[in-house]
């Protein structure tokens, strides 16, 4: 009886896959045939066994604009426990869909939604009124505390810094004139710092209770998808804000102030409007926002600076003949002194280019149908990009697999291209922290190489160049010998 019963479900798997497949006459984008339960996770796992490659393998086949079916619920669909899903993969498509006010939701469901209470909160991953009026209120308040403002982030990232180096000039021993250290981690505790005062004000032992919860983002998806870890993160960094909410709610009772922080800014506007500033939750998820996307995303990035520092000492020693020549004294830089600084602008750019912290951008929902070309992307649709073969592309890069930096200047010196990097997304919700994340990156590195030689350590192989899948995508683990100037 048993082999009947396989023998009908097999027949069933064979005739869903032959004949009752999806049917993309309906001008949707083209993609493999999926199969029942499993969708297409075969296709991508067959496609390549590093996670980072497959999306953008499939569209070597299927084009700059194809669909899967992963698992999950989609509503009016024939096979409900599918979720249709379209990937793009060329600038053209990205910035073009991205841009369409159609897609300006987002993907919630699974633990997008279990990390946000299953409600519209905070503003990554909020939509309609929530996000409409949190997201311009947040940033213009940020920016009244420093967010943005060359003139008073020079001053949180030159006291992030010092701490910074006091701590590595620890580990080189008076006898010694160089160390050894891990590169992984080494920026997040500075750049949170440098967030956590605009957030929240005072730089206490508190502070150390979301710090420590950031080495959890290094293991994300290795295991288990890493769905576990990541709501460890979020459901320690929920913890911390809604004690810091608590807090401040007590305190603003007793004595009203002037908001100094967004913390204060955010209690003082719980009466103003009850939609937005009603609740912990909205500020627990705000302040979780702000701290990944700024601290798990620069500090990444930074690490990735690290990574071509010490594999390309000729570019490296560039940037610092470019640093002695803008400061040749040692004085402390300026965001401004970036204008005479094109070759490490470029730099930064082929950074970005080889080093994808963010290669999928974030998923986006359709909230309508929307038309691109000869294809209709459908209500409720969730739409990803995938970066890579667009940055790996020889049609746009002509030698793609070389880190090379003079590819951003003309034969003037100048910053050309820079259009063409596309880290920060498009659209109104795009990343809003560009600016920041520029400020940052340029302080760090050119306070670091003011101070330090860095190098491969005697002894190791040069470090792995290819990325580890995570939350966001980061180089594998490598050491760094920092040899005092």
């Amino acid at each position: 009886m048993f082999a009947y019963y396989a023998l009908a479900v097999i027949a069933f798997l064979i005739i869903y896959y032959l004949v009752l497949k999806h049917d993309h006459s309906n001008k949707e984008p083209p993609g493999p045939k999926p199969w029942p339960i499993i969708g297409n996770l075969l296709d991508l796992a067959k496609a390549s066994d590093n996670m980072t490659l497959s999306m953008g393998t499939l569209a070597e086949k299927y084009g700059e604009i194809y669909s899967l079916k992963i698992d999950g619920i989609q509503k009016d669909r024939w096979v409900q426990f599918l979720s249709f899903i379209v990937i793009l993969t060329s600038k053209e498509a990205i910035q073009t869909i991205f841009t369409n006010e159609a897609t300006f939701a987002r993907d919630f469901s699974g633990m997008f939604a279990d990390r946000s209470f299953n409600k519209n909160l905070g503003i990554a991953l909020s939509e309609g009124e929530v996000w409409e009026k949190l997201r311009p209120w947040a940033f213009k308040t940020l920016r009244e505390f420093g967010f943005g403002k060359s003139s008073d982030m020079e001053h949180f990232i030159q006291d992030a810094s010092q701490r910074l180096f006091a701590s590595i000039d620890d580990k080189i021993r008076t006898d010694k004139k160089s160390c050894d250290l891990d590169v992984e981690l080494l920026f997040n505790d500075s750049i949170l710092s440098i967030m956590w005062q605009m957030i929240v004000g005072q730089l206490s032992p508190k502070t150390n209770r979301i710090v420590n919860a950031f080495p959890f983002l290094r293991f994300v998806f290795p295991k288990a998808l890493g769905y576990d870890v990541q709501m460890d993160y979020f459901n320690t960094s929920n913890t911390v804000a809604l004690n810091l909410f608590k807090e401040m709610q007590e305190k603003w009772t007793t004595s009203h102030i002037t908001p100094t922080n967004l913390l204060e800014a955010f209690v003082q506007n719980c009466s103003t409007d009850p939609k937005i500033f009603n609740s912990s939750e909205n500020f627990q998820l705000t302040f979780q926002d702000l701290h990944l996307a700024s601290t798990d995303t620069s500090s990444t990035y930074m690490e990735f600076v690290m990574l071509y520092l010490v594999t390309y000492p000729d570019v490296q020693e560039k940037i610092y003949r470019e640093i002695l020549k803008v400061a040749p004294d040692g004085r402390a830089f300026r965001f401004s002194d970036r204008k005479e600084m094109p070759y490490l602008q470029a730099f930064f750019l082929e950074t970005h280019r080889k080093g994808r912290v963010l290669q999928n951008l974030l998923p986006r929902r359709a909230l309508s149908d929307l038309a691109y070309k000869d294809y209709i992307i459908k209500k409720d649709t969730i739409i990803m990009a995938d970066t890579r073969l667009y940055n790996e592309s020889e049609e746009n890069w002509t030698d793609p697999d070389a880190f090379r930096p003079e590819r951003f200047l003309n034969e003037d010196g100048q910053v050309v291209n820079a259009g063409n990097i596309i880290s920060f997304s498009f659209g109104k919700r795009n990343c809003p922290g560009e600016l920041h994340a520029n400020i940052v990156a340029f302080l760090l590195t050119t306070s670091l190489l003011q101070r330090y030689k860095l190098s491969v350590p005697k002894g190791h192989e040069k470090p792995r160049l290819d990325m580890r899948p995570g939350l966001t995508l980061k180089p594998y683990p490598f050491q760094a010998t920092f040899a005092k100037r």
